[in-house]
């Protein structure tokens, strides 16, 4: 489908393949798909906590909190075992031969594999082994952070119907789809829900650092919850 909106790419000097990448991305993708930042950076590999560009520029990685590179890209100890989970080895992509090779299934639809279950059972034991976690019995995965949010929305609002109200707190972040897009911002953004009720953060209170030993006061916080509530 061809752009009907004046071109999003933004050039930088000495950043010729990078220019070439983000032009490519503005006329193949429609402007809806990503969200543009000031630089647009182009990323061509990365290590730990830092990226390159396709130029040879290092960047220090900000963004971990938000895509959960929490172990740092491409960790090795860490791709060894998911290769080893996935029965890999190096000979598979060595070879220059057609064919297949037999390894752990990539895409089971509505089949199950061993895989599946054993991450599941490992993840149930390791949340009840900890203070609180007895409570928790079954996993629901999900493919990203806002189809996280979407499906613990769901389900709690299914859980008891009558109870169809939503809190979050003004101004975080939880995804963009659905109800995760809804309880994203605060009252002024569009695509709002009725069902969704802003609540006060205390976000001065958490980003004063001149004076970390001043008591912390929640009776404002309180009293708007109460409100609502």
């Amino acid at each position: 489908m061809p752009q009907t909106a004046p071109s999003f790419s933004i050039h930088f000097d000495h950043e010729d393949r990078s220019n070439s990448v983000r032009d490519v991305i503005a006329t193949r993708e429609p402007h809806s798909l990503r969200t543009f930042t000031p630089s647009q950076a182009v990323l061509a590999k990365s290590a730990g906590v830092f990226h390159w560009t396709p130029e040879g520029r290092r960047l220090f990685d900000f963004t971990s909190g938000v895509l959960v590179a929490n172990l740092g890209h491409n960790p090795k100890r860490w791709m060894a075992r998911f290769t080893e989970y996935l029965g890999w080895n190096p000979s598979h992509f060595n070879s220059h031969e057609d064919g297949f090779f037999q390894a752990v299934s990539l895409t089971a639809y509505n089949a199950i594999t061993e895989l599946e279950a054993e991450a599941s059972r490992r993840l149930v034991a390791n949340l009840q082994a900890s203070e609180g976690g007895s409570r928790l019995q079954t996993v629901i995965w999900s493919a990203s952070g806002s189809e996280a949010v979407q499906k613990a929305l769901w389900a709690c609002m299914k859980r008891d119907p009558k109870r169809d109200g939503i809190l979050a707190t003004r101004f975080g972040f939880h995804g963009k789809k659905g109800l995760s897009g809804a309880v994203t911002g605060s009252e002024s953004d569009p695509d709002r829900d009725p069902r969704v009720h802003f609540i006060t953060f205390p976000r001065d209170e958490c980003s004063d650092i001149d004076n970390p030993k001043k008591a912390f006061d929640p009776a404002p916080y309180r009293a708007e919850l109460e409100r609502i509530w």
